[in-house]
């Protein structure tokens, strides 16, 4: 299994770079790339914008990390998808997590217990909590690196066209809290929040850290 952060937005509601904010020592990107080396044994990839250089914290994941850049500049997630997942199943990786990186509550039992919904005939492993599915915070089969590759090829765009042809196992709050080890630690999903604008971001770093992490 491998880990993967999309890490190529502009960051524009923000008004700064969200994977450089200072989180537990050290950034927003160190925090998740933290997260998913405890989660996974597999390579770590960061990817990274087309025009943009991006520098690594630091971190005991180091050696098993590498930095990606899309090939074509703003196409967003859809691309960032298929440049990790490419690189994964390149690297053997059959499953990959897929993490956004402005995720300041992510912690291994959630990552882990989307993983374990990665089995047999499901491609996609989705949470989709408050009604909204979170492709970012999902267990893809590397396999479909190509096929988004042929969407972009295609002129398709969206990060849904791929989901929409993909089999998908969706996980609402219950089915994930049916995870003892999830429950205990997050019983109110906290992994799953994002932070896009400085108001977000002030009330996640005031909020206390979850069980365990």
């Amino acid at each position: 299994m491998a880990g993967i952060v999309l890490a190529g937005g502009r960051s524009r509601r923000m008004g700064t770079d969200k994977a450089s904010l200072p989180h537990r020592g050290t950034t927003l990107l160190g925090h998740v790339l933290d997260v998913l080396a405890a989660a996974v044994e597999g390579p770590l990839l960061v990817v990274g914008a087309a025009d943009a250089t991006r520098d690594l914290p630091p971190g005991p994941w180091r050696p098993r990390c590498r930095v990606l850049r899309d090939p074509v500049a703003d196409r967003g997630p859809l691309q960032g998808i298929a440049t990790g997942l490419g690189a994964a199943a390149a690297d053997g990786a059959t499953t990959a997590f897929v993490a956004a990186v402005d995720l300041p509550h992510l912690h291994p039992a959630f990552v882990r217990a989307v993983l374990a919904h990665r089995t047999g005939a499901v491609e996609v492993a989705l949470p989709v909590l408050d009604g909204h599915r979170q492709p970012l915070l999902a267990a893809w089969d590397t396999a479909l690196g190509a096929r988004a590759a042929d969407l972009l090829a295609g002129g398709e765009r969206s990060l849904g066209a791929l989901v929409a042809a993909s089999r998908v196992r969706e996980l609402d709050a219950a089915a994930l809290l049916a995870d003892p080890a999830l429950a205990a630690a997050d019983p109110d999903l906290r992994a799953a929040r994002g932070v896009n604008t400085p108001e977000e971001w002030d009330r996640a770093t005031r909020e206390p850290p979850e069980p365990g992490s």
